[in-house]
């Protein structure tokens, strides 16, 4: 069995009988700054759990709030997400590239329209196009998207 030291730990001190053979041994005065301490720690954990439980009442009144004053204003949320920039939703992150309509010629002389950017990758019909006539990538840029 591979039961970690602290799942042993929580299952003996979750059992009274599992304590008290753990405790036999001790001291009542022991014994009593043991619950002190473990008190202790129940106390802190009950006031971080209030606090969060306050935070979240916070929060929730703020939020019912703010409806009610989009409600009587006539807004909704749609209203909001049209004032949302689309670069602040965190699609994307880096630069975004300026797009390009490229023309190039296949080597059967027919004309190919192609969408992309001055850098990274472009078909092979196209490089072997830029290769063939020796022009470069942005000679073939038709317009700008």
């Amino acid at each position: 069995m591979n039961i970690n030291i602290f799942d042993e730990a929580l299952s003996v001190l979750k059992s009274k009988v599992q304590v008290r053979k753990l405790f036999h041994d001790m001291h009542a005065e022991d014994l009593q700054r043991v619950i002190g301490r473990i008190e202790a720690i129940y106390e802190e954990k009950l006031m971080v759990q209030m606090e969060v439980e306050e935070e979240q009442a916070r929060k929730q009144e703020a939020l019912d709030e703010v409806v009610k004053q989009m409600k009587e204003l006539g807004l909704s949320l749609g209203d909001i997400k049209g004032l949302v920039d689309d670069k602040s939703t965190g699609v994307r992150k880096g630069k975004v590239r300026q797009r390009y309509l490229f023309r190039y010629e296949h080597t059967d002389g027919s004309s190919v329209d192609w969408e992309g950017a001055t850098t990274g990758r472009i078909p092979g019909d196209f490089s072997a196009y830029l290769e063939r006539t020796g022009k470069n990538r942005k000679a073939c840029i038709v317009s700008e998207l």
